[in-house]
């Protein structure tokens, strides 16, 4: 409810409850726009991995010569070679598709690769240098041996 401005200090007034009204409420559309970034990224990833899919990139390159060779020749008459025509048309077609996007980005595509088969939250085995003690050859611990009983081939009665 606006309220009667009866004077210039009144007037002032307002115009700083309103400009603080207008700050608050840019940062919260701020807060919402991002909430809802956040909650549509999934959905915009998958849209995006369906457009790769579906849409070839222009262009032609040494990468992508290749790939098209290997799909065609290796997926398409080996891998696909006992199944329908139906998959034997499309699946070539959407593979093509995927890699003329991924194909002129080397470094991602290692990168992916290097994810794929990697190891999941293990580092390297890191090394703890000895202290060499003088005179003090060191040895390396070697882990004892289980003894195991051989088979005398006498049974018990």
């Amino acid at each position: 409810m606006i309220k009667q401005i009866n004077s210039y200090k009144e007037l002032l007034e307002e115009k700083t409850r309103l400009n603080t009204l207008l700050v608050e409420q840019q940062l919260q559309i701020k807060e919402d726009w991002q909430s809802i970034k956040t909650d549509l990224k999934p959905a915009m990833l998958a849209g995006a991995t369906m457009r790769k899919i579906f849409t070839r990139k222009a262009g032609t390159s040494a990468a992508l010569l290749g790939v098209n060779l290997l799909v065609d020749g290796f997926v398409r008459k080996v891998l696909l070679a006992k199944t329908g025509w139906i998959t034997r048309l499309f699946v070539p077609f959407l593979i093509k598709n995927y890699a003329s996007h991924v194909a002129d980005e080397p470094e991602k595509l290692i990168q992916k690769i290097k994810a794929f088969f990697g190891r999941k939250g293990k580092t390297k085995e890191e090394t703890v240098p000895v202290p060499q003690d003088a005179g003090v050859p060191q040895t390396p611990i070697m882990p004892q041996a289980t003894v195991v009983p051989q088979d005398t081939g006498m049974e018990a009665v």
